[in-house]
């Protein structure tokens, strides 16, 4: 009787560590993307209802020794420049989610004959850091990014429980005979969370401090804190600086909690840019460097 009823106490015992073992699912492997070199693994879309021959080739050039990517166009249109895979940002019902961290230099740059103080503020859009569920360009103005479709009277997207985006933008596109929404002058910085309406957001001075130099821009996210942090380092005339990045030295513009990456993008999104270029007459934006990486921690939900 006893070694029978042994059998039988082993077997549930058994079958319960088996049930535990695959619910705590190990954390994934973090990834490592660095560029330049620009290659064939990032992905030029642009807005395909716009009026124009162009292809994404013509929008996204790639630059000497694959070192930059210069971002213009022949007329104002809207375009992403995103790594081609998704990436895996959180794991439904595993416990762990992944934390990141990217860092870009970027430059909005001018025309040699658009010089003058007076041209400033009819220059470009602006530029995004996105996380995306796809690759599909939005089709509204400049305030849009090329993110989503919006409501030019609230920033919200109408793309609705499909947007599943979080933005930072650099935004030089606002003017107050044209704003819509209560949304910074610009140029500023700023968190948008399935709207354009940011959810935070700070000046960054004046047009004169930021066109025509290198910005280093800095966003660190701590899944275990649900923290998102933005930093912001003036480079330099983009001409002839040869300031380095350091995270160290740039000034933290934006500190916003209470984010839960989970709620807002999908397991698996796209990383990288959205933009709204100027007309190549006005000049254009160069991407110079990128990199991005993901560690996976324990969340507690």
């Amino acid at each position: 009787m006893f070694p029978l009823a042994g059998r039988f106490l082993l077997m549930p015992l058994v079958l319960l560590i088996g049930v535990s073992h695959s619910v705590e699912a190990l954390p994934l492997k973090g990834i490592q993307l660095s560029f330049p070199p620009f290659t064939s693994t990032i992905n030029c879309s642009i807005d395909g209802s716009a009026d124009t021959l162009l292809k994404p080739s013509d929008i996204c050039t790639i630059g000497a020794q694959a070192k930059q990517v210069i971002l213009s166009a022949d007329n104002v249109i809207s375009a992403r420049y995103q790594y081609k895979k998704r990436v895996q940002l959180w794991l439904p019902r595993s416990g762990y989610a992944a934390s990141f961290s990217t860092m870009f230099v970027v430059a909005f740059l001018r025309s040699g004959d658009r010089v003058e103080v007076g041209n400033f503020n009819s220059f470009g859009g602006g530029i995004a850091f996105a996380i995306t569920p796809d690759q599909k360009v939005g089709s509204s103005g400049p305030e849009s990014f090329g993110l989503f479709e919006i409501d030019d009277k609230t920033g919200m997207s109408l793309r609705g429980g499909n947007t599943k985006t979080l933005a930072v933008e650099i935004d030089i596109s606002r003017r107050s005979t044209v704003q819509t929404f209560n949304d910074p002058q610009i140029p500023h910085v700023g968190i948008d969370i399935n709207s354009v309406k940011s959810s935070a957001a700070n000046s960054l001075g004046t047009f004169r401090q930021v066109v025509d130099r290198k910005l280093a821009v800095f966003i660190d996210y701590d899944a275990q804190k649900q923290l998102l942090q933005v930093r912001l380092q003036i480079l330099g005339f983009a001409a002839n600086t040869t300031v380095m990045p350091n995270k160290k030295t740039a000034r933290l513009y934006l500190n916003y909690r209470n984010l839960r990456l989970s709620s807002i993008v999908n397991p698996e999104s796209y990383v990288g840019f959205s933009s709204r270029l100027p007309e190549q007459e006005n000049g254009a934006y160069v991407l110079y460097d990128w990199k991005f990486s993901t560690t996976w921690v324990p969340v507690s939900y």
